[in-house]
């Protein structure tokens, strides 16, 4: 009786040994086998940049530099100057260490690199459409009408009372349930159109985050427009879902 006992004490101490011990080996070699997921760490390009923008904000924003540092734009030599600064007198600005800067930079910065981009934002419901569907078109210029009326698919009619629920439900409300999405078309000071910085969040401008979906969920969502629920249920969502993290969205 006490040599079984014996045994039986022996071969408990060996399972509790022995089991966890080959489930790690196991572990550890499935885990040599599976193919490991690759992310390229981009080097920060301002790291040891001279700039006196970057010398100054590496103190008071470092998350904005930080951020910016990573980014294809500074990657392209794009300075803190070539979108924030602009002459004294330029409209919006505001005076900033001995020049004068776009605390927000506008569309027209933007075109000087992305024409393209630009024009064909123009011509998109983002721009004039979506801010004239909020404030309506009383207060626009001869120029803006002009473009409003020459956007395809801008449903131009700028006698219609496309505002009266804005109105209706006054600032309290429409301050954060309208007005964060629908000024993706309000006209600067400057007489651009629009707010790039609404789909490409600053400072990294990640051509993966402006593309992928949940971008366009911040505003396309909800009773009234709820593009991103049809879209993630749809069998496009489903592909997103299930392979989208194999997709090359930099392409």
């Amino acid at each position: 009786g006490l040599l079984s006992s014996s045994r039986l004490i022996i071969l408990g101490i060996l399972v509790v040994i022995i089991v966890p011990a080959l489930a790690f080996i196991i572990s550890a070699i499935g885990q040599s086998i599976a193919p490991q997921e690759t992310h390229e760490e981009t080097r920060n390009i301002l790291l040891d940049s001279d700039n006196e923008c970057v010398a100054c904000h590496q103190n008071t924003t470092p998350g904005i530099v930080e951020q910016y540092g990573h980014s294809t734009m500074a990657a392209a030599n794009v300075t803190c100057q070539d979108c924030h600064e602009v002459e004294e007198g330029y409209p919006g600005s505001v005076a900033h260490e001995g020049t004068f800067v776009l605390n927000q930079p506008t569309t027209a910065k933007c075109q000087t690199c992305h024409q393209s981009e630009v024009a064909q934002f123009n011509q998109s419901r983002h721009s004039l459409p979506a801010y004239i569907a909020m404030w309506g078109a009383e207060d626009l210029s001869e120029e803006h009408l002009a473009m409003y009326e020459a956007i395809p698919e801008g449903s131009y009619n700028p006698e219609r009372m496309r505002n009266a629920l804005f109105k209706l439900e006054g600032p309290e409300i429409t301050k954060f349930a309208c007005e964060g999405c629908h000024n993706i078309g309000a006209p600067a000071p400057d007489g651009s159109v629009g707010q790039c910085q609404e789909c490409h969040l600053r400072h990294e401008f990640s051509l993966e985050q402006a593309r992928k979906p949940e971008t366009c969920n911040h505003c396309h969502i909800g009773p009234d427009h709820p593009q991103y629920e049809i879209y993630i249920e749809s069998y496009h969502g489903i592909a997103y879902l299930t392979g989208g993290d194999d997709w090359n969205w930099d392409a």
